[in-house]
């Protein structure tokens, strides 16, 4: 019963945040396994090898101003929601991650201005990953991981567990 009693322990507060043993670990690659999903999503996404609307001829007019054609460049064009992105978590301009009860938080948030306007960086990729009805197509950031995600997680999480048990006993 005391291994039992040590285990539950040991998960009640790596789950609570209030330790950092494996089960946070494991919740710390969960975030890193998550970060490199979206990550490469939107660099596909964003070359036009997802189901993003293409940006209109006159936002690529607008934007490009003579640096070449086409789209694939637009959402790339500062690297800044791309490096808020970065699954090794280095507090990038806009980036979270932020230990909660029982999980992770990562994604966009905090107060930092994109270099290219007085909008948050968080505000863009909001405005992006939500759409803006008649101005800007729903060009999603922030989603479900997909299944090959999903099983690398559940890995992850097994072999923090496993490492909890043997620390228990």
């Amino acid at each position: 019963m005391r291994a039992f009693l040590r285990f539950r322990r040991i998960l009640s507060n790596d789950l609570r945040g209030a330790s950092f043993g494996p089960i946070r670990v494991g919740l710390k690659q969960w975030a890193f396994v998550y970060r490199s999903f979206v990550q490469e999503r939107f660099h596909t996404f964003s070359g036009g090898g997802g189901d993003w609307a293409p940006h209109a001829p006159s936002t690529i007019a607008r934007r490009r101003k003579g640096r070449g054609q086409g789209q694939a460049a637009l959402l790339r064009d500062t690297n800044t929601m791309f490096a808020s992105l970065n699954p090794v978590f280095s507090g990038k301009p806009g980036a979270i991650e932020e230990r909660i009860p029982f999980g992770v938080r990562v994604g966009f948030g905090g107060p930092a201005r994109h270099p290219t306007g007085s909008a948050t960086v968080s505000d863009i990729a909001g405005f992006h990953n939500e759409g803006v009805p008649g101005r800007l197509p729903k060009r999603q950031i922030i989603v479900p991981p997909d299944s090959a995600t999903v099983a690398r997680m559940v890995e992850v999480m097994e072999l923090a567990l496993a490492k909890t048990i043997k620390m228990a006993t």
